[in-house]
C-alpha cells in the first residue's frame, strides 16, 4: 500500500513523517555511508523545505514503513540540476512542469536482509508503481533520478530500466548516474507484472498537485 505525505502532514501527522526521516538516516548514513546531514536519528536537507511530496510503502498487515521516495517539480529545487548538475554532462539543466523528480528512494535494511521474503521486491516496485499512477493522473511525461549503478540495476530487474541522462561519475565514494523514465501505462503494468501487483498502489487515489496542494 502506498501512502502519500506533503508539508502540512509533517505538523499534523509527525510522527508517521518522521518515521520516513529515521529510515533514511538508517540507510543513506548508518549504512550506505554517505556524507549527509543528520539531526539526532533523521536525516534532512534543503530539499526537504522545498514543499516535496513524499511516497511511501505501507504493510498493511503492520502498518510498518517498508521503503520511502521524495519527489520534487524540476522547476523549482532538485537534486540534479542545483546538487548534481555534472551528470548532465554539460547538457542543459531540466526545467519543465512536465518531468519531476525522485530522490531519497530507499527500503528498509531488515527487508534487505531478509533474503528468504520477497518484501523487498514489493516495497521497491510499490514506490515505483505508486509514482508511475500519480504520474499519469497528473499528466507527467518523465521522472528523472539521481541514483547509484547499484540501484540502477534494482530498477531493471523490476522492469524499469529507464534511460541514462549522461554517463556515470564518481562522486565521493559512489559511482553515481542520472536516469530517466518515461511516464507511461505499459510501463506501469510491466512493472506490476513483474512484481505480481494487482489492481492499485494507492491508498488514495490523486494528482501530484492536489497531493502538494494540501501543504
Amino acid at each position: 500500500m502506498i501512502r502519500i505525505f506533503n508539508g502540512l502532514d509533517r505538523k499534523i501527522h509527525p510522527e508517521e513523517t518522521a518515521e520516513i526521516f529515521r529510515l533514511r538516516k538508517r540507510v543513506f548514513h548508518d549504512s550506505l555511508k554517505w556524507d549527509v546531514k543528520i539531526t539526532g536519528d533523521q536525516e534532512l536537507d534543503e530539499f526537504d523545505s522545498a514543499n516535496p511530496l513524499y511516497v511511501a510503502s505501507i504493510s498493511p498487515a503492520t502498518g510498518k514503513m517498508r521503503g520511502a521516495l521524495r519527489l520534487l517539480p524540476t522547476l523549482g529545487p532538485n537534486m540534479l540540476a542545483d546538487t548534481f548538475p555534472q551528470l548532465m554532462n554539460g547538457e542543459p539543466e531540466i526545467r519543465s512542469a512536465a518531468i519531476w523528480e525522485s530522490s531519497r528512494f530507499c527500503i528498509d535494511p531488515d527487508l534487505v536482509q531478509d533474503r528468504s521474503s520477497n518484501q523487498v521486491t514489493v516495497a521497491a516496485a510499490e514506490l515505483m508503481c505508486g509514482v508511475g499512477e500519480l504520474g499519469l493522473e497528473s499528466g507527467i511525461s518523465h521522472i528523472i533520478t539521481v541514483t547509484d549503478v547499484f540501484l540502477e540495476r534494482m530498477f531493471r530487474r523490476m522492469g524499469c530500466p529507464g534511460e541514462r541522462i549522461g554517463k556515470p561519475k564518481r562522486i565521493g565514494s559512489v559511482i553515481a548516474v542520472a536516469v530517466g523514465w518515461e511516464v507511461t501505462q505499459d510501463l506501469l503494468d510491466h512493472m506490476k507484472s513483474v512484481a505480481s501487483i494487482s489492481g492499485r498502489v494507492l491508498e488514495t487515489p490523486m494528482t501530484l498537485e492536489e497531493a502538494r496542494r494540501a501543504a
